[in-house]
């Protein structure tokens, strides 16, 4: 059984056990195809669909929906072990079952609760829509909105890019100005413009998506904010939606950071393997401070990555830990791989190794989910913030930032 990221001595028995199983899972069934998928002979739906019918997809859904009824302890130890393997194969799984995880979250399963098991099983393919052209890190940029109709039904305008799933998909959240929406890819006035083809995570179906007059049913609401309006009758900008809509950030955050330190350990244990393997000079160059000094550096940037992962994973919804534990973890692991690579020398830098495919995969996590500017930005804010609040109601101390 491998030891990757979650230590095996905190796990139950239930828990060691899951954990067998998707190792032998993964080793029998995912890794022989992940080069085939890298180079675009197999679709990542390919690997997917057959966990799906294992349950895998959505393991914490009940049975009846197509899951396991699972711990969240085990959904990490499944993300941990795809993204060993590659990064792709749970960014897709996440995507897809997103909606799914909105229906129930929003409570909104007498309406829309038909669309929870084909995702968890993976019969359908779902995705969600947050980022747009002119708005990336800025909110405010927003344009997408829904107007509601003289049916009471809602009109959606706008575009998405970089959306995950995008150009598969069959169940879209579409994030507008206004609100948020389960919308289908057979609406009429739904068009996918471009897929775009990647520096790395290859097998990701990365889509540039517009509506134009699509409508939709009332029946599909996730949750929707009226527009508030300036007393010269123009909108605003900012909405109470997108403040909404930023409660989910933080979540997907410390899960991205989780995904990164699984990179971060193969790297390290490739690296190591190969130090002891290679001779130059009449000894293995690990042996050479210039490689075993870098060894150490990069497994203490992976354990405090993981101390850090421990943390913000008990208070996602902690906008400055996710991001300071995002920012760390996520910058860390690509110094990590790159500092393989570098140990490994001309042969990290050819696919004979796998090295040079987890550098090129890590490096989106710097942009996706939030830049590295913009968790400076989160962070610095809340620690001053925190600085200049008294601590304690009746304390006038200061000098203090909390997480």
């Amino acid at each position: 059984m491998k030891r990757i990221v979650i230590d095996l001595e905190t796990l139950n028995e239930k828990d060691i056990e899951f954990k067998e199983e998707i190792d032998e899972i993964i080793a029998l069934e995912v890794a022989p195809k992940t080069q085939d998928m890298e180079d675009g002979k197999i679709d990542v739906w390919d690997v997917l669909e057959p966990l799906g019918k294992k349950g895998l997809l959505g393991l914490r859904y009940p049975k009846e929906l197509g899951g396991r009824g699972s711990s969240y302890i085990q959904e990490m130890l499944l993300s941990e072990a795809l993204c060993y393997e590659s990064l792709v194969y749970d960014m897709v799984r996440g995507s897809s079952v997103y909606p799914a995880g909105l229906i129930s979250f929003f409570g909104k399963q007498k309406t829309l609760g038909k669309h929870i098991k084909p995702l968890v099983t993976g019969e359908k393919k779902g995705c969600f829509c947050f980022t747009e052209p002119d708005a990336g890190s800025d909110l405010s940029r927003m344009k997408t909105i829904y107007e509601k109709d003289e049916d009471g039904n809602f009109i959606l305008n706008g575009e998405k890019r970089f959306i995950t799933n995008g150009s598969v998909a069959d169940l879209m959240v579409v994030y507008g100005r206004n609100g948020a929406f389960i919308v289908e890819s057979n609406f009429e006035g739904f068009e996918m413009l471009e897929e775009y083809k990647l520096m790395g995570l290859h097998g990701l179906n990365l889509g540039h998506l517009k509506f134009t007059n699509v409508k939709v049913p009332k029946e599909n609401i996730l949750f929707y904010r009226e527009l508030k309006t300036t007393t010269e009758g123009v909108q605003k900008k900012r909405t109470s939606a997108i403040s909404s809509m930023q409660q989910f950030l933080g979540p997907e955050r410390v899960a991205m950071s989780l995904q990164a330190l699984a990179v971060a350990k193969r790297a390290i244990e490739i690296a190591v393997q190969y130090s002891q393997e290679r001779v130059q000079f009449k000894q293995p160059i690990s042996e050479f401070e210039g490689i075993n000094f870098k060894v150490a550096e990069m497994a203490a940037n992976f354990e405090a990555g993981k101390a850090l992962w421990a943390k913000a994973s008990k208070n996602p919804t902690n906008p400055a830990l996710a991001a300071t534990c995002k920012l760390f973890v996520v910058t860390s692991t690509h110094k990590i791989c790159d500092e393989a690579l570098q140990i490994m020398g001309g042969i990290g830098y050819t696919t004979k190794y796998p090295v040079e495919r987890l550098l090129r995969d890590i490096r989106l996590h710097r942009i996706g989910g939030g830049t590295d500017e913009i968790m400076k930005y989160i962070i610095q804010k809340d620690i001053y913030k925190g600085f200049n609040r008294p601590i304690g109601e009746e304390s006038k101390k200061k000098g203090e930032f909390q997480f």
